[in-house]
């Protein structure tokens, strides 16, 4: 397995992150393999039991390089955290991160289009 297969969505809808969290528990989506990130903890609920809370911007970044995300999308994410949005990530197989992908991506039924507040990294390498 790649160390770099990973995936990031950023929300600025709380119930929208919340369901997209929610579906990929009920999924048996490994949640210690899921990364939550907002500035106020509390904004975050859900099943998020077993993922890793990040509130501050230093774990945030050291995170996200180390699951494989690029620089210059780690800034883009370091920015989004600090108008206080609401990030997801995870890594794992290819199979899980597609996964994880098409749970995140049944929160959106717009699609990926800024509309629904939403951003999204996805990369798998293997």
């Amino acid at each position: 397995m790649s160390a770099h297969n990973s995936i990031v969505a950023t929300y600025a809808n709380r119930s929208v992150a919340e369901a997209a969290v929610t579906k990929l528990h009920d999924a048996g989506f490994d949640m210690s393999k899921l990364y939550t990130a907002v500035r106020d903890s509390r904004k975050l609920a859900g099943k998020a039991d077993g993922a890793t809370a990040i509130g501050e911007i230093g774990v945030l970044d050291e995170t996200l390089y180390r699951i494989g995300i690029p620089k210059e999308s780690v800034l883009d994410y370091e920015a989004e955290f600090k108008i206080d949005r609401l990030l997801l990530a995870a890594h794992g197989t290819s199979d899980e991160i597609t996964l994880a992908k098409n749970i995140i991506e049944t929160t959106h039924p717009d699609g990926w289009n800024g509309k629904v507040g939403c951003a999204v990294y996805y990369g798998c390498f293997d």
